[in-house]
């Protein structure tokens, strides 16, 4: 009985040391509430003085990025906005925009026709009288519309006639050049206010068209083999009242 109660009791001092042995171990192994409050009293006042901290003492590596700013609460605070640079120069707006300046159009040159004249009919009155003949020039022919040159040789002549619509005929030779019987008749022409028009014939032969609305005159001349010149005529017109 004796040896069971020294057994316990060597038992119970054994687990006392060990407890006091790990005891006194983490004692030493952690500083003092009162040291470390001591040892940062003393970097303070280190940092104070302008002593150099062991964290002072680290230069900055150059490649490093700088540190992003914290917020209070630990999250990371955004970036500050900076303003673009300005490009060089004046603005778009400030440009102006050349402007576009259409020349004004020249005014139309206008063309004032002349006023018409009423002209009157070439034959007027009575309708001619029908005919033909040889060598001269039949009783009816209407010389005043259908001229013929002073001197010529009259070959044939004829009138017809349809109510009001008069046509008449000649043909003769003359000692005039083919230039100037044109000119005769373009004459004529002006006399009586109308148009003429000189042209050439199928055969090539020279030929002249004088006339105004109803009227009208054509001559066309050749020149025989014999030298002569040989002209026929022709018109027809609108009998007036």
């Amino acid at each position: 009985m004796l040896n069971k109660k020294l057994l316990l009791w060597a038992i119970g001092v054994i687990v006392f040391m060990v407890g006091a042995a790990v005891a006194f171990n983490l004692a030493a192994r952690s500083p003092s509430p009162v040291s470390a409050a001591s040892g940062v009293a003393a970097a303070s006042q280190g940092q104070a003085d302008g002593e150099s901290t062991p964290a002072d003492d680290v230069s900055p590596d150059p490649g490093a990025l700088p540190a992003s700013s914290t917020s209070v609460d630990g999250s990371a605070a955004a970036p500050t906005k900076t303003d673009k640079p300005s490009a060089v120069g004046p603005s778009a707006s400030a440009i102006e925009k050349p402007r576009l300046e259409v020349p004004a159009s020249p005014k139309a040159s206008v063309t004032t026709l002349p006023k018409s004249v009423e002209r009157a009919p070439v034959i007027s009155g009575k309708t001619p009288k029908e005919g033909t003949a040889k060598g001269k020039l039949t009783p009816g022919f209407p010389k005043g519309a259908l001229p013929i040159p002073e001197g010529a040789h009259i070959v044939d002549s004829s009138v017809g006639t349809q109510k009001r619509n008069v046509q008449a005929a000649a043909n003769f030779r003359t000692s005039m050049s083919t230039e100037k019987v044109l000119a005769f008749y373009e004459s004529a022409a002006a006399k009586q206010g109308w148009l003429a028009t000189r042209g050439t014939a199928a055969d090539g032969a020279a030929k002249i068209t004088i006339g105004f609305g109803k009227d009208t005159v054509v001559a066309t001349v050749r020149t025989a083999a014999t030298g002569a010149t040989v002209v026929a005529v022709f018109g027809s017109f609108v009998v007036g009242e």
